[in-house]
């Protein structure tokens, strides 16, 4: 296995990236597909001396007949199969983790530098994984909702005092009065003094309140 199999519908962007890469040296032999059916093509050819199977695949996501990714989900990680570099107009954190799922072993945006592009195949291609720092940022940075919400409800618990924060707890496992003035040692009027400066300091009005919210946080389970 050799070479490089170029997959993209705009053929002056497909001719463009191949003379760059030419320039480069060390891709040759070429081909080129504008489609998943042209690029399996390729693919499933069998391998001749003059055509060996190709050793990477520049591929784009927004092809005519399929997704990239139907390509990806069908060759990339298997014995015998090439490397995978999607090269795409896209930035959106969920689309790099698609196709990094799928298979792809480098990611990065078509407005990538010629010379980082060059690195980048190199590296793929010679087995390891890339993936272009913008994008790559924006993947190890992200946080889910789920996530965002768990952080602002610890924001807002950690403005009680330990001692505060010992009755919520209490508080949200259904613990009445009596039960926190005895979990806690102290009297029934400061367990109750306690629970009403929770609420305060937290904007809530209830046990049901303080349950929820230790939920979102992750102290308790539902």
């Amino acid at each position: 296995m050799k070479g490089t199999l170029i997959v993209d519908d705009h053929p002056l962007f497909r001719q463009g990236l191949r003379a760059a890469l030419e320039s480069a040296g060390d891709f040759e032999p070429f081909s080129e597909a504008g489609s998943v059916v042209e690029a399996r093509a390729v693919l499933d050819a069998p391998e001749t001396q003059e055509l060996p199977k190709p050793a990477l695949v520049v591929l784009d996501i927004g092809l005519p007949d399929s997704p990239g990714f139907e390509l990806l989900e069908r060759h990339a990680g298997l014995p015998g199969e090439p490397r995978f570099f999607m090269l795409s107009m896209h930035r959106e954190r969920a689309v790099a983790l698609k196709a990094l799922r799928s298979g792809a072993e480098g990611y990065a945006s078509k407005e990538i530098p010629l010379e980082a592009l060059v690195l980048a195949l190199r590296l793929v291609r010679a087995g390891q994984t890339f993936v272009e720092a913008e994008i790559l940022r924006d993947l190890l940075t992200y946080r889910s909702p789920r996530e965002d919400e768990e952080a602002a409800a610890l924001e807002s618990i950690a403005g009680l005092s330990a001692r505060e924060r010992e009755a919520f707890l209490l508080i949200a496992e259904g613990r009445g009065a009596k039960e926190l003035a005895s979990s806690l040692g102290v009297s029934l009027r400061s367990a109750e003094n306690y629970r009403s400066a929770i609420y305060r300091k937290l904007e809530i009005q209830s046990a049901a309140a303080v349950a929820r919210l230790a939920i979102r946080a992750g102290l308790i389970k539902a």
